[in-house]
């Protein structure tokens, strides 16, 4: 599951999107919106499929779940930051966490 620009395109009810992950005490995981559609697909259905290659539209369907302990995401925001491994930039708010499982 890893890629050297640490992105993967998902799809689900026919959105495709793409996330960046960072590998955060041992597990894969990406921060996100809390109103975004994948959260909802997430916490309906436990799982998304997944590409790390993103010109390619073979999906893998990998379990995951959301993650909204804010001192979770609090700590994976601040090791996105110290890695300068960041796509959001403006603190926590409306964020959550969502951890793939291997």
């Amino acid at each position: 599951m890893k890629n050297p620009k640490a992105i993967y395109k998902y799809t689900h009810t026919g959105e495709v999107g793409y996330m960046h992950y960072v590998v955060f005490e041992g597990k894969v995981v990406v921060l996100s919106k809390l109103d975004s559609l994948k959260i909802n697909f997430i916490e309906e259905n436990g799982k998304l499929e997944v590409t790390a290659n993103i010109k390619d539209n073979n999906y893998s369907e990998v379990k995951c779940k959301v993650e909204r302990d804010l001192s979770y995401v609090q700590k994976v925001y601040d090791y996105m930051q110290e890695t300068n491994n960041s796509y959001f930039n403006e603190g926590i708010e409306g964020l959550c966490a969502i951890i793939f499982e291997k």
